[in-house]
């Protein structure tokens, strides 16, 4: 977001499919936060699945790269999804930008080598743990699915950095997800309230 655009405004209250008014982080939001995000995208751009799918998978899987380009071509094609596919963008972008350590490095190398391993000599070898780079500070962290364990207790957090939900998820991720955590105050630290009040208006 540039100095240019003015912040988006993020108030306490959402507008279900209904039409109806209603305040985030109560029950009827978290139920119906994955449903509504995917079909007000379909609505906006009917014609988007082919395209915004591969890009989803892909940062789901903390693929950041591949998830960076494809939906920057999605928004090429239909640039009126640009208000939820940017959150997105903006964490893409600035995982990318961090510079690996050596414990990154070494992971890399690790899991590079079980990847080509042969399927016959993998019977007798463990599997590296299973991680991913964290949404926030970029280093690797072990994967913790996003929908389990509570930030508050420590049990969902980046072994690097601390911060809470560090696994990528599309629709936690998005503006109605964060704004969720955000008036819920579902996590501990601070930068996640300070960076949601940068970037939009809560006001």
């Amino acid at each position: 977001m540039t100095s240019k655009q003015p912040k988006r405004k993020i108030t306490v209250e959402f507008i279900a499919p209904d039409g109806t008014k209603r305040l985030r982080s109560k029950m009827y939001d978290f139920q119906t936060l994955k449903s509504r995000i995917f079909e007000r995208i379909i609505d906006t751009a009917p014609q988007c699945e082919p395209f915004i799918i591969p890009g989803i998978n892909a940062y789901n899987t903390a693929d950041y790269v591949t998830a960076f380009i494809s939906f920057n071509k999605t928004l090429e094609k239909f640039p009126e999804l640009y208000e939820e596919i940017e959150p997105h963008i903006y964490i893409c972008r600035r995982v990318l930008k961090v510079k690996l350590i050596s414990d990154d490095l070494g992971y890399e190398k690790k899991i590079n080598a079980w990847n080509i391993t042969n399927k016959i000599i993998r019977v007798f070898k463990k599997r590296p743990e299973i991680k991913i780079r964290c949404k926030y500070c970029g280093h690797y962290t072990p994967y913790i699915d996003p929908d389990s364990g509570f930030a508050y207790l420590g049990t969902n957090n980046c072994a690097f950095c601390g911060r809470g939900y560090p696994v990528p998820d599309f629709v936690w991720d998005g503006l109605d997800g964060q704004a969720y955590i955000y008036y819920r105050h579902s996590v501990t630290e601070e930068e996640f309230y300070r960076e949601f009040e940068n970037r939009y208006d809560v006001y």
